[in-house]
């Protein structure tokens, strides 16, 4: 048996000798009777059978997953608690029930935790799957504080497993990863819950999710789209949070680029959506909104307008984002924009790069920080991107025109050997400004050359 292909419905049609395990000791008969009343029903049957004896079906779950190793029994198990919490969360609440009312003689969470480190890896993921569920559920109000202690130490660490698993995988081999593949479903069951983030933060799993989101943008294979979208999915849970989304936000991650970049080239829509709804989510925390115009969404939302989306709820999310980023655009300066641009390093032909206003009015500002616009611009001299290479030569011969020292400090700044390599780009459009930027350095009166 091919398990690990398996869906839940192929497992859950598969037979069980629980009266075998009984026989042997393993579960009791009255537990024989209560798994014979649960198994094989409709989901919605065993869902008011969980709320009608929670604490005996838990206790069950417990002994089953504890006594029996047979693979096949384990993962039938599994799958069964998975689709049961699937259609019901709150059942989940029931298991750390257990825990109190036990004063943890009976501990569900030891047996999940140690299935995945001893297990093959279809058990590995839907026990991390199922345990994202049962740790992230709160604590019975109430209960004493020792056991309290006790579920918060299961929680952080089913989160710190997650982490190390993401950090553990090289990404470029990640999408192909059966560890990593069991990690990001535990991982998309624990921040499901505001106690699950809280969790996944402590155990810093934002530095690996933004690794995975850049990585996975390099491939176009279904596996590798797939983890895309679980890693948002799991990014735009997180930004429910608070503190995760002051986190998100911050350019030290650097994801609100990488979100931008995902919205305007990925062919998914599932990937387009969850990345839009995580932007959503992080307007107006901290800088983020600026952030989301500076990287260029504006003009992406622009080009979604005219798009046709199955997914109904795209077209809300760009409505929503264009609203709130036009009020935010409204309030920043010309300067504000291009600064921002400049220090991204991916420069787009944006108004600012070709308006004689925008020169006039900022070719001061070039100065500010000990030149640091200008260092930057000519540190862009050296992009192996082509339009990078126009639009910086375009912005140095601009600002030399317009500044009464440009030609002086962009040449300070070491610009006139690496924009003469520039001129042997095989770029025509990149050969063409790199060619007015070189005459503008050389010739002090550049402003005769055309006469």
């Amino acid at each position: 048996m091919k398990a690990a292909a398996m869906s839940n419905e192929d497992v859950l049609r598969s037979e069980v000798p629980w009266p075998s395990f009984a026989s042997a000791g393993m579960i009791s008969r009255e537990q024989l009777e209560l798994i014979y009343s649960l198994d094989k029903q409709p989901v919605r049957t065993q869902v008011a059978l969980f709320h009608d004896k929670p604490l005996a079906l838990a206790a069950l779950f417990n002994d089953i997953l504890t006594c029996i190793n047979k693979d096949d029994v384990v993962l039938y198990t599994l799958v069964m608690l998975d689709v049961i919490t699937d259609a019901d969360a709150s059942i989940a609440l029931y298991f750390p029930k257990l825990i109190i009312e036990t004063k943890g003689v009976a501990d569900p969470m030891k047996p999940l935790l140690k299935l995945l480190s001893q297990s093959p890896p279809f058990i590995v993921q839907k026990a991390a799957t199922v345990l994202g569920k049962l740790a992230g559920a709160p604590a019975p109000p109430g209960a004493p504080e020792p056991l309290v202690a006790t579920l918060n130490l299961h929680l952080s660490s089913f989160a710190e497993w997650v982490v190390s698993v993401l950090k553990e995988v090289s990404p470029s081999e990640a999408s192909e990863s059966a560890k990593t593949n069991a990690s990001m479903s535990g991982l998309q069951a624990l921040v499901a819950t505001m106690r699950g983030r809280k969790a996944a933060l402590a155990a810093e799993v934002l530095p690996p999710l933004s690794m995975l989101v850049t990585t996975s943008t390099l491939s176009s294979s279904s596996t590798t789209v797939q983890l895309l979208y679980q890693t948002l999915f799991s990014l735009w849970s997180l930004s429910y949070s608070a503190e995760a989304a002051l986190e998100m936000a911050s350019s030290k991650v650097g994801l609100i680029a990488k979100l931008v970049e995902i919205t305007k080239a990925s062919p998914k829509e599932k990937v387009i959506r969850v990345a839009l709804s995580t932007l959503r989510n992080l307007l107006g925390v901290a800088n983020a909104s600026n952030d989301m115009v500076f990287f260029g969404l504006m003009p992406v939302l622009e080009a979604m307008h005219a798009r046709k989306f199955a997914d109904e709820d795209i077209p809300e999310e760009v409505d929503y984002l264009s609203q709130v980023l036009q009020v935010n655009l409204l309030g920043l300066t010309s300067w504000d924009v291009y600064k921002a641009e400049l220090e991204t390093g991916k420069l787009e032909w944006s108004p600012s790069h070709k308006s004689e206003n925008f020169w006039k009015d900022n070719y001061k500002r070039f100065e500010e920080n000990g030149n640091a616009p200008i260092k930057k611009l000519v540190e862009l001299l050296r992009s192996e991107d082509p339009q990078v290479l126009a639009i910086a030569c375009s912005d140095i011969s601009e600002l030399i025109k317009f500044h009464p020292e440009g030609r002086r400090l962009v040449t300070q700044a070491g610009a006139k050997p690496i924009a003469m390599q520039v001129l042997k780009h095989p770029d025509n459009t990149v050969q063409k400004y790199a060619l007015t930027c070189v005459q503008r350095l050389m010739v002090i009166n550049w402003e005769y050359l055309s006469r």
